[in-house]
């Protein structure tokens, strides 16, 4: 019986890279890989299908599963592996010592539902105490001037930073 063919998109990580390179090779499936960053990934499968498997954010998976797509089923295999709540970044010189210094300010997102600050938005509700209403929530870039797609859950419409020297 011939093997099954299986395409798959995932980002480059360390501890998939065998799998990737084919070093290591799934019993009765020819693999073919591509390998891109996740943004492009979540992107060109959430609107083109382009691969049979697809790394794909846990908050993504979530929403699309809420608005009624049927068409996806998860597995639990976890490539990105990372401590979410290490994404929250204040300057250096900045006065907020504490997450709880974070009520009553601004903080960033780059889209509301990446999967990093859906944990970290749970974090501080949580865990830190601080309701998601107490924080003026903005959608911004991160390489790029962020950009406005719908109203935040909280009530408040999200405020773009665009353009990145904007002063709003």
């Amino acid at each position: 019986m011939a093997d099954l063919r299986v395409t798959m998109a995932i980002s480059d990580y360390e501890h998939t890279r065998d799998i990737v390179h084919g070093v290591v090779r799934p019993t009765g499936i020819e693999l073919a890989c591509f390998v891109f960053e996740v943004e492009e990934i979540f992107y060109r499968f959430t609107r083109h299908r382009e691969w049979d498997v697809s790394e794909l954010s846990m908050g993504k998976y979530v929403a699309l599963k809420a608005s009624g797509d049927e068409t996806l089923t998860a597995i639990p295999v976890f490539p990105s592996r990372f401590f979410r709540q290490s994404s929250i970044y204040v300057l250096a010189d900045s006065p907020l010592a504490a997450p709880e210094d974070l009520a009553g300010k601004k903080v960033g997102v780059p889209e509301w539902a990446q999967t990093a600050g859906i944990y970290a938005r749970g974090w501080l509700v949580h865990d830190v105490g601080i309701p998601l209403r107490d924080i003026d929530w903005y959608q911004a870039g991160v390489n790029d001037p962020g950009f406005a797609t719908h109203r935040f859950p909280i009530g408040r419409s999200p405020r773009c930073c665009w353009p990145a020297t904007s002063t709003r």
